[in-house]
C-alpha cells in the first residue's frame, strides 16, 4: 500500500492551463496515484516539474466540486496549513507542491502536527459562530437516511438516532468533509490538509472521526494507527483549540462521529442482502455495536 507518481507521456492538455497559472515553459507532469492493496487509483491530481519550481494541478470534471474548493480556499489566510494556490483556471486549481509524506503510516510526531494543524484551522473558524449552515443541512440531510439501513439492528438504531439529534446541535466550522490521512501531507514539521473540494461549515466533530474511524492496527484496517496515538490526537487536538465545549461533550461528539462513519461502511452491507459479509463487514459491525452500547449507557 503506498502512494505513488505516474508519468504523463502526453501534457498537451495540461498546457494552457500551466503557461497561464505558473508561466512559459517546457514542463513535466506525474499523476498521483495510490496503491489500497487490490484497490489502485488514479487522480485528476498531478506534480508538474516546472523551470519555475515544483507545483500541484488538480483537475475538476465537475464543476460544482472545482467552485466549492475554490470557494473554501478563498477564505483561508496565508498563515494556515495549507497549500498556497496560485490560481483557478479551466477548472482547474494550480497550488504549490508541499514535500513530504501522507500519515497513512501514523507516527507520534505525525500525531503531533496533525492535532495542532486541526486546531489552528479550527480556531480560525471558531466554535459558536453563525455560519452559513447550507453544506452543514445537506451532510445532515444526507446522513438520515442512512437510519433506514438499521431498521434490523435495534442497538445501532438506537445509537445513532442519538448522533443525528446530536449533529443537528453541534457547533459549526470549516470542515475540510474528506479528512483522512491520505489528504494530510507532513513535510517533518507541519501537516498540510489537502483536498477540500468537499469542504464547507459542518459539525465540528465530523472531520475528527472521520480521520480515526478508519485507522487501527489490523491488517484490515485502511490506515495504521495506534489506539494510543488517536487518544493523544484527540486530548491534544482539545488541549489547543481556544473555544471548545467540556471535554466530556467533545468526547461524546468524537465518538458519535466515529459511530457514522462505521455505519456509512455498514450501510453498504446491510442494504445488500446478498453482499458479502467479508472480513471488513465483520470488523466494523463489531466495533460499530461496541460503541453503540458504549454510548446508549454514557
Amino acid at each position: 500500500m503506498g502512494s505513488f507518481l505516474e508519468r504523463l507521456d502526453d501534457v498537451s492538455a495540461l498546457c494552457g492551463t500551466v503557461e497561464k497559472a505558473i508561466g512559459p515553459g517546457a514542463f513535466d507532469a506525474y499523476r498521483f496515484c495510490d496503491d489500497f492493496g487490490e484497490e489502485h487509483k488514479r487522480y485528476e491530481v498531478f506534480q508538474i516539474v516546472h523551470p519555475r519550481g515544483l507545483f500541484v494541478l488538480k483537475r475538476f470534471e465537475n464543476p460544482k466540486r472545482f467552485e466549492a474548493e475554490k470557494t473554501i480556499y478563498e477564505r483561508f489566510t496565508a498563515d494556515l496549513p495549507v497549500p498556497r494556490t496560485l490560481g483557478f483556471f479551466d477548472g482547474c486549481i494550480v497550488s504549490e507542491f508541499i514535500p513530504g509524506s501522507d500519515l497513512k503510516e501514523m507516527t507520534d510526531k505525525g500525531v503531533i502536527a496533525a492535532a495542532t494543524s486541526v486546531a489552528e484551522i479550527m480556531n480560525a473558524f471558531p466554535l459558536g459562530q453563525d455560519y452559513d449552515r447550507s453544506v452543514c443541512e445537506k451532510e445532515i440531510a444526507y446522513r438520515e437516511t442512512r437510519l433506514a439501513c438499521l431498521k434490523s439492528e435495534p442497538t445501532l438504531h438506537e445509537a445513532y438516532t442519538l448522533f443525528l439529534e446530536r449533529v443537528k446541535e453541534m457547533p459549526l466550522t470549516l470542515a475540510n468533509g474528506d479528512f483522512v490521512p491520505i489528504n494530510c501531507i507532513y513535510n517533518g514539521e507541519r501537516v498540510y490538509i489537502i483536498d477540500w473540494e468537499y469542504g464547507g461549515f459542518m459539525p465540528y466533530a465530523l472531520d475528527i472521526g472521520r480521520f480515526l474511524a478508519h485507522s487501527g492496527e489490523r491488517p484490515v484496517d485502511t490506515y495504521r494507527m495506534t489506539e494510543q496515538q488517536k487518544a493523544r490526537f484527540v486530548d491534544l487536538l482539545y488541549e489547543k483549540l481556544n473555544e471548545k465545549p467540556e471535554k466530556s461533550v467533545f468526547d461524546r461528539d468524537v465518538k458519535l462521529a466515529i459511530l457514522d462513519e462505521w455505519i456509512m461502511v455498514l450501510r453498504f452491507y446491510l442494504e445488500d442482502p446478498n453482499s458479502l459479509r467479508d472480513t471488513s463487514f465483520h470488523m466494523y459491525y463489531e466495533q460499530a455495536n461496541a460503541l453503540a452500547k458504549e454510548l446508549l449507557v454514557q
